[in-house]
């Protein structure tokens, strides 16, 4: 009876039933995952209940923050995502043989990492591919990795997520990226020998949103030394935003050293002497682990390699 009723359920799951499940994991708002979809909210509201009938779990939670995934539904996602590529995968062997000199590859990438390795790979790769076209995405780390597993993304440069989220992923650390506190020049705290974290949190702080792997490392060293970002803290995935809201207030800007490297050589932002030593995470390149990468995106790979081991070198020399 057990059998028949999970053949009863394999049978009422529609592919839309998947493609709903993916874009809500990837975009974590109901509305944005409707409108990805070219659909309604109501609409995409009644394909999850639907798909939540059929499994007979809640996959998903609605909260002020947005739409996340349950335990239930962050495994099924792993397969959702699977099956979808699978069939995409299949699609394009049927139409046509894709050569490698007229594809596209597409990289998402986390905003704190896009400025590092990835315009320099992709500089190395095109003197080496020019014909191959390269589609840059940025987003929020579990997002991307929804893409990826749907098949959407080729490979992703950004942090580590949680084991649950890397079913079916395979994740190669690249180098450590530390996290720092900028403001404007003439910044009252600019010319300290040391800035306790107390002292940034007053100024009023610019960070990256809840939920984002960087935010949580800024948490957690705020946390350690007693303090918290505080409510008047702005928090903001653009770095736009960030750079000129800093440069006409005294408000300042914790957050990813790649993102400020070029602010702080060309003089534009300053680095406070706030000790940020411990704040370093692993940035990396997760690919999906059953993948079989063509020729071009085995060369991007290697080129992403190279950018990062330089990467490294320059840090070790600058240490």
């Amino acid at each position: 009876m057990q059998e028949h009723g999970i053949s009863m359920g394999l049978g009422r799951i529609k592919l839309r039933h998947l493609q709903c499940l993916v874009a809500i994991a990837a975009y974590r708002q109901m509305g944005k995952a409707a409108d990805a979809l070219g659909i309604s909210q109501p609409a995409i509201s009644k394909t999850l209940a639907e798909l939540e009938d059929v499994v007979q779990a809640q996959l998903v939670v609605r909260g002020k923050r947005g739409a996340s995934l349950t335990d239930k539904g962050r495994v099924l996602l792993g397969y959702a995502g699977s099956s979808l590529r699978t069939l995409r995968e299949g699609l394009d062997h049927v139409s046509s043989a894709v050569r490698d000199d007229a594809a596209v590859i597409a990289i998402g990438t986390l905003p704190t990492v896009a400025p590092t390795i990835g315009p320099q790979a992709a500089s190395l790769f095109k003197r080496q591919w020019p014909s191959v076209r390269l589609s840059v995405h940025t987003g929020v780390n579990a997002g991307l990795l929804a893409l990826l597993k749907q098949g959407e993304l080729d490979l992703v440069l950004g942090r580590v997520a949680e084991p649950s989220e890397m079913l079916g992923l395979s994740y190669e650390h690249l180098y450590e990226e530390p996290v720092v506190v900028v403001a404007r020049p003439g910044h009252p705290l600019a010319r300290a020998r040391r800035v306790e974290p107390e002292e940034i949190a007053a100024c009023g702080m610019v960070v990256p949103l809840p939920g984002t792997a960087i935010r949580h490392t800024i948490d957690s060293y705020m946390v350690r030394h007693g303090v918290g970002v505080g409510r008047e803290a702005i928090e903001t995935l653009s770095d736009a935003f960030a750079r000129s809201y800093v440069a006409h207030t005294d408000a300042v800007w914790m957050i990813a050293l790649g993102v400020v490297e070029h602010d702080l050589r060309a003089g534009s932002l300053v680095r406070l002497a706030c000790d940020t030593q411990h704040t370093s995470a692993s940035v990396g390149l997760t690919l999906r682990s059953d993948a079989v990468p063509s020729h071009a995106v085995r060369a991007l790979i290697e080129c992403i390699r190279a950018a990062a081991a330089q990467r490294r070198e320059q840090a070790e020399g600058n240490a």
